[in-house]
């Protein structure tokens, strides 16, 4: 892996620039059990209409990868902007089994996937493929089968601007 100085790079001006591509703040939760799995993740666009697909990129070596792969559905928590208490447990990297949801309010659904009450929104999603495009992150594609509005304070989702587009 290549890391990248953009403050002394000569390729700071693309770095720069592609910073400032806006995105949102995420918390992903997918699996059961000692497999279930929570991290947060900025890169979520929804991708077609009919169906309603929606693409997630995920670095490669998390955990999260073989949950979803391994249940088949995962939650995409939407993060509602003026919300630190999520940004704070999940900031820093991927949590694994009863810890990942450990302190924060949570709700099972009926087949088991977890919705965090706290975020503004969430949707469920069917995994449907995984692209590998030779980079450190692959593109999940998952169908929305559900969704809702939570019952939150803060009801617009964090909109999430990057110093530079270096590292995430």
């Amino acid at each position: 892996m290549t890391i990248i100085d953009s403050t002394v790079d000569p390729i700071l001006p693309l770095f720069r620039a592609v910073g400032k591509i806006p995105s949102g703040l995420f918390i992903l939760t997918a699996g059961q059990g000692p497999d279930f799995s929570a991290m947060l993740v900025s890169f979520v666009q929804q991708a077609a209409r009919d169906p309603i697909v929606i693409a997630t990129a995920i670095n490669r070596e998390r955990p999260m990868t073989q949950a979803i792969e391994r249940s088949g559905v995962y939650i995409i928590n939407i993060i509602a902007g003026g919300d630190r208490a999520l940004l704070k447990k999940y900031a820093r990297h991927a949590l694994i089994g009863p810890e990942a949801i450990e302190g924060v309010r949570s709700r099972r659904l009926d087949d088991g996937c977890v919705v965090l009450p706290d975020a503004c929104a969430w949707i469920k999603c069917r995994f449907r493929q995984r692209v590998d495009f030779g980079a450190d992150h692959d593109l999940f594609l998952g169908v929305a089968e559900d969704g809702g509005l939570n019952d939150t304070p803060h009801t617009q989702p964090v909109v999430h601007v990057r110093h530079d587009g270096s590292n995430y």
